[in-house]
C-alpha cells in the first residue's frame, strides 16, 4: 500500500518497509521507536497511521494512554501544519535533543512548549563494559551471574537465532512461559510478531538454553547509523531461573561488543522498578526525547 499524501493517512503495512526502511536507517539520533520494525510491530498498541509530504518527510500518528499524538522522525513539517495537526491530536511526540534545542524558541513563540519526556529516554550502555562488568560498581551484577552459574554450572548455551521453525517454536514457547507469569500483556503480541517476521524485518536474534530447555531470547537491530544496537525484545524465564536475565545480557553483550560501541536497552516507561534495574547497569548516556504540548494544556494540567 502506498503512503498517501498529507492530509490523508493510511495504517502502516508490511509492504511500506521498502519505502520507509532506508529513511529510518538514515536517522542519527537513535530513538528506539524510530525503526520500521518497531513502528510496524507496535501498530496495534498505538494504532499507527502514516502520511507523507515528499520523499523523506513522513508523519506518524498514534494513540497512547487515551491521548493522540503525531511524530515526525525526519523533522517537523512547516509551523502551520504543526499547528493544524495539534488541533487534531493532543501532542507532538519524540523530538530528539537537537530538534528540541533548535525549535524551542520557534515553538514557544507559537504558543507551544517543548517538554522533556524522561519516562521515554532510551538507556545507552558501553558494550565492552557490559561484556566485562569490571569494577566495584558492577559488583552486584557479577554476583548475580556467579550465583546463576553456581546453581547451573553446566548446560547454559547462547547462540544466534536461525530462521528454522525449531528456533521460532522454541522462542514462542519461552514467550508463553514469560507471559503466564504476568497480569498485563505488555509487548507480548509485538514480541510474537517479531519472531514470526524475523527475516522480513531483518531482526538479529539470540536464544539461550539451559540443558536443552529454552530460558531466554532477544531480538534487535542496529540504530544510530550503526554505532548502537537496540534490543527491542528481551525475554527470559526469570520466574523459574533467578539471575537468568543478568546471564543472558552478559552473554549478549559479549557478542555485540565487537560490532557496536553502544547497546540501547530502550526506555523504562516511568516504571520505578524498571528504572532502578536499568540505572544499576550504569548507562553512559541517554537518548533524550521531548514532546510538544499546547501551552494552555500544560497550564491546565
Amino acid at each position: 500500500m502506498p503512503i498517501p499524501l498529507y492530509p490523508e493517512f493510511a495504517p502502516i503495512s508490511l509492504d511500506m518497509r521498502a519505502e520507509l526502511h532506508p529513511w529510518f536507517l538514515s536517522l542519527e539520533a537513535g530513538l528506539s521507536e524510530f525503526t520500521f520494525s518497531n513502528i510496524y510491530l507496535f501498530r496495534h498498541n498505538y494504532n499507527y497511521k502514516l502520511s507523507r509530504f515528499a520523499e523523506g518527510k513522513y508523519l506518524i500518528i498514534g494513540t497512547k494512554n487515551g491521548r493522540t499524538f503525531f511524530s515526525a522522525p525526519w523533522g517537523p513539517p512547516a509551523m502551520p501544519v504543526v499547528q493544524e495537526l495539534l488541533e487534531q491530536v493532543d501532542y507532538y511526540k519524540n523530538l530528539n535533543q537537537s530538534q528540541a534545542t533548535e525549535l524551542r524558541d520557534t515553538f514557544l513563540a507559537a504558543g507551544l512548549q517543548i517538554v522533556e519526556d524522561r519516562d521515554n529516554f532510551d538507556y545507552l550502555y558501553d558494550s565492552t563494559e557490559m561484556a566485562t562488568l569490571e569494577g566495584k560498581r558492577f559488583h552486584k551484577k557479577r554476583n548475580h551471574i556467579h550465583q546463576f552459574f553456581a546453581q547451573y554450572p553446566t548446560g547454559f548455551e547462547g547462540r544466534m537465532m536461525t530462521s528454522s521453525p525449531k528456533d521460532t517454536a522454541a522462542a514462542l514457547e519461552l514467550l508463553e512461559r514469560w507471559q503466564s507469569t504476568r497480569e498485563d500483556r505488555s509487548d507480548y503480541l509485538p514480541s510474537q510478531d517479531a519472531l514470526h517476521l524475523r527475516d522480513e524485518l531483518q531482526l538479529t536474534g539470540r536464544i539461550w538454553t539451559l540443558n536443552g530447555r529454552t530460558v531466554g531470547f532477544a531480538q534487535g537491530e542496529p540504530t544510530q547509523l550503526g554505532r548502537a544496537f537496540t534490543i527491542h525484545f528481551e525475554k527470559a524465564d526469570g520466574h523459574e531461573y533467578k539471575g537468568v536475565y543478568q546471564a543472558i545480557f552478559f552473554d549478549w553483550a559479549g557478542y555485540l561488543k565487537d560490532q557496536y560501541a553502544l547497546i540501547n536497552r530502550e526506555q523504562d516507561l516511568g516504571d520505578p522498578g524498571l528504572r532502578q534495574a536499568k540505572e544499576t547497569y550504569r548507562p553512559v548516556a541517554f537518548v533524550r526525547k521531548y514532546r510538544v504540548e499546547k501551552a494552555s494544556w500544560i497550564q491546565q494540567a
